[in-house]
């Protein structure tokens, strides 16, 4: 069940951004300040909200005034487009406001489409604790099937319905979107015991953790050249990509031109402030990135000259 988008909107420097036709592994570069860890608190965040609640992972960050991009008034938004087990895009749709000084789940929605012809249909749809959901999903296979909804009201209007849905089977796209979320892992090598500051046992952490026997759905890791000889950069790429093929996906965030060096410019995400707020650009968006690797530059050495438009490497 890879994820195919992710999107943000009024989370902290992502006012509105994208990260579109997602492939198994994105490598994602910007100077200090552009919103790389910002994109990995908002993984956390979002498993956060599901593990826990919205309310306990706000505070975690300071309240909401302080999640929602400056002078904005919010919703928080998360958007996930995946496929689902039949292979049909799916998309969670999650907004975030602040009632009376709390945070709460303003709407939750999950959807994909029944047939070529019909409308994408809502599998559940709350807004702040009630809404209605889908009991006949297994039927719906057949075009000709009617749905079924039931009215259902949580305790508490910061909890996920997908937490609770998702906890049965009759829910199916519900409880899978439920297991992908809680599959997911953030790491960074900063903050992980297991790096020792020795260029050796890095290399093994990482290596440790990308030989797990099943992979997470999604694997997001900052800066894992940190403490590594650059020789073992080509070879903890080829890891990572090793890592994707099978059935992981993989966020890396990297300041190294020898790991870019690794990558494919499908991959490669960079992130410019604009007006104080951060946007996406894509490599293999841009014409003349695609011909200069075509001709056979290396993306980290036009990192480092400064032709990724509107970056600055450091």
């Amino acid at each position: 069940m890879p994820v195919e988008s992710f999107e943000l909107e009024n989370y902290r420097v992502f006012r509105q951004a994208k990260f579109s036709d997602l492939p198994r592994m994105s490598v994602l570069v910007g100077a200090n300040g552009s919103g790389k860890s910002t994109l990995f608190d908002a993984f956390s965040f979002l498993k956060e909200a599901l593990t826990q609640n919205v309310a306990w992972a706000v505070a975690r960050r300071g309240g909401f005034r302080e999640l929602v991009s400056r002078g904005c008034e919010g919703p928080i938004g998360i958007t996930i487009r995946f496929r689902e087990s039949g292979n049909r895009l799916a998309t969670y749709e999650l907004k975030i406001a602040e009632v009376d000084g709390q945070p709460v789940v303003d709407r939750e929605v999950l959807r994909y489409r029944r047939g070529s012809c019909r409308r994408p249909a809502k599998f559940f749809d709350f807004r702040r604790g009630c809404g209605e959901a889908i009991t006949n999903e297994a039927a719906l296979e057949e075009d000709d099937t009617k749905e079924k909804r039931g009215t259902y009201q949580l305790d508490d209007p910061s909890v996920l319905a997908l937490k609770g849905l998702g906890q049965f089977r009759q829910f199916r796209t519900a409880s899978e979107f439920r297991k992908l979320l809680e599959s997911w892992c953030i790491s960074d090598a900063r903050a992980d015991a297991a790096y020792s500051g020795v260029n050796t046992g890095c290399m093994s952490a990482h290596l440790a953790l990308l030989h797990d026997p099943v992979p997470h759905s999604l694997l997001a890791v900052e800066g894992p050249e940190r403490q590594l000889y650059p020789s073992l950069l080509a070879e903890l790429v080829e890891e990572f990509r090793s890592y994707a093929d099978r059935g992981g996906q993989i966020f890396v965030s990297t300041h190294s031109p020898g790991f870019l060096n690794g990558a494919e410019p499908a991959e490669v995400y960079w992130l410019v402030k604009e007006q104080g707020f951060s946007a996406v650009r894509r490599v293999s968006d841009s014409a003349a990135l695609r011909n200069l690797c075509a001709e056979g530059d290396a993306l980290g050495a036009l990192w480092r000259r400064g032709l990724f438009e509107g970056a600055h490497p450091q």
